[in-house]
């Protein structure tokens, strides 16, 4: 691949495009019964509550109210005090994630809690805690009702010493304590919060998620997710919905993830996002899976609530136009190993939980469009249609065994357009970086190459590793862009190997969205059009005269 084009990893950008791109959960992140969340007792003894709950930081039995937020002496007082005896529990108001735990100037060492208040960050502050005393530690998620610490008299109290003891809470808004948010009063939500303890049980282990009325689509009843797969814990309706009907109708996915406590955007914290991780996702087999997801969740969109979809870093909204991202420097931080859906949400749920799948919408995805992981057993066939001398002999067995991954794509085609783009020569370097025979950037070059050869390295400058990389890359394309000509939505007048060239060229995005040879950018014109011209002028004096 030469310096100007563009990688199947770093899709078409569009120009003038602002986008949330939202960060991913790995599936080493979904909660499991160990985690908060699972219906566990708190460190206390005292049962979490359900997702979204809020709990009273002290047991008000045990505390009194003894000074307000305001002035206070000439200063601002940014919380309230509640004074108790030392040693008395604090617990965490609602779920969120530690930001702080440890020392803090003048009051002693302190817990700093970062959380999603309806859609929107927000911190509570413990204060006045010895370090002995602190429960939980910096980055540790908590739910609300666990305790997190007990009350002390460290730092500036009033009287000093035990008499003083107290917790100093705050409340935080318009972002976070350590993030640009502003103090508020939080005596409000502390009058409104439960008690500790008062709250409802969680579910007992295994039962079905509680839920409240929200719009479900009429189909079959669906299963709860299995806890194998991922929690539901956390989430809203719709996206409960989402993530049992596609691993119904999708059963070889088997990690659905996606919520965290805190993040730099809404939509996992809130419960309306998911991650459907694609196995063998750089796959022929994986992206035709990925692309069915896809199809059949936006051919359901509004049955099933969606606000968007990210895949294969593309932006495609339930309603408009998709448009390509800009890299973002990874597998999944470019969605390619997994396809994101953000829901409207329809709340948490709080009774009763009957959730249907939709009537509607194929997403077709038939199996063996390219071999699971794109390797071949030892004995399986290899591609016949290379003329013989054609290429240097080191590349023959190489091209022959590339060939036979998918039916999509011929030995002879690989041979031109190594051909095209190093001249067989192993050790090329591009201007931009490109390394050998195949022009393999070294940020797409992890995704496709493997240890072909046996030699105990994996390099785009092994023949044979470059090869089957090669065609790996370009089953994967085929079987990106095939679906879409037989939907319609990609035109191929000249037939599909054109435009397979073309993506590997300038990455499938920009075939896909330009429903056919990419158009519109000087670059397709005078770089895309003539090394795919070029590719197929050649391929014929590769081809074995029979073919």
């Amino acid at each position: 691949m030469n310096a100007t084009k563009l990688i199947a990893a770093i899709l078409a950008p569009v120009v003038g495009l602002t986008l949330i791109v939202l960060l991913v959960l790995v599936p080493a992140a979904l909660d499991s019964g160990c985690t908060p969340g699972s219906g566990a007792p708190s460190s206390t003894g005292n049962p979490l509550l359900p997702p979204g709950s809020t709990v009273k930081p002290v047991d008000p039995a045990l505390v009194r109210f003894t000074s307000g937020f305001g002035m206070r002496g000439g200063a601002p007082h940014q919380g309230i005090d509640l004074a108790g005896d030392p040693g008395t529990a604090i617990y965490a108001y609602t779920d969120g994630v530690v930001a702080e735990s440890g020392p803090a100037s003048g009051f002693g060492d302190w817990i700093v809690l970062d959380h999603n208040l309806s859609g929107l960050p927000a911190s509570t502050v413990y204060r006045h805690i010895f370090a002995n005393d602190l429960l939980v530690h910096t980055g540790d998620q908590v739910r609300a009702g666990q305790q997190i610490a007990r009350i002390g008299y460290n730092g500036a109290v009033d009287p000093p010493g035990p008499p003083g003891a107290h917790l100093h809470f705050e409340l935080w808004q318009g972002g976070t304590r350590l993030g640009g948010g502003h103090a508020v009063d939080p005596k409000p939500i502390y009058d409104t919060a439960p008690a500790p303890g008062t709250g409802p049980p969680p579910p007992a282990p295994g039962s079905p998620a509680p839920a409240t009325p929200a719009p479900s689509p009429s189909g079959a009843e669906l299963a709860a997710l299995p806890a194998s797969v991922g929690s539901e814990t956390h989430w809203q309706i719709d996206t409960i919905r989402i993530a049992r009907a596609v691993h119904a109708k999708y059963p070889q996915i088997q990690t659905i993830g996606g919520w965290r406590a805190s993040d730099p955007y809404p939509d996992h914290p809130s419960g309306r996002a998911a991650d459907i991780m694609i196995p063998d996702y750089s796959s022929g087999e994986g992206i035709a899976l990925g692309n069915a997801v896809v199809d059949y969740l936006l051919s359901n969109a509004d049955a099933f609530g969606i606000d968007y979809l990210i895949w294969r870093q593309e932006y495609i909204p339930a309603h408009g136009e998709r448009n390509q991202m800009e890299d973002r420097g990874g597998a999944t931080a470019n969605h390619y190993d997994h396809v994101h859906v953000t829901t409207n949400g329809h709340g948490f749920p709080g009774g009763d939980l009957h959730l249907y799948a939709p009537e509607g919408g194929s997403g077709t995805y038939s199996p063996g469009q390219a071999t699971s992981d794109c390797t071949l057993d030892p004995g399986a066939p290899v591609g016949d249609d290379l003329a013989p001398g054609s290429v240097p002999p080191q590349f023959a067995p190489w091209l022959r065994k590339a060939g036979a991954i998918c039916p999509h794509i011929k030995p002879s085609l690989l041979a031109a357009q190594i051909h095209q783009e190093s001249g067989f020569n192993a050790t090329a370097v591009s201007g931009s970086g490109a390394q050998g025979p195949g022009q393999f950037m070294p940020e797409t070059w992890p995704s496709y190459g493997r240890d072909d050869d046996g030699n105990g390295q994996v390099s785009p400058f092994d023949i044979g590793d470059a090869v089957m990389a090669q065609g790996r890359y370009m089953c994967a394309i085929a079987a990106a862009i095939d679906p879409a000509i037989t939907s319609g939505k990609v035109k191929a007048p000249n037939g599909a190997a054109e435009l397979y060239l073309a993506g590997y060229n300038a990455g499938e995005g920009a075939v896909l969205s330009a429903g056919g040879f990419p158009s519109g950018s000087a670059d397709y014109v005078n770089q895309t059009r003539p090394y795919v011209d070029t590719i197929l002028a050649n391929e014929p004096k590769y081809a074995a005269v029979n073919q």
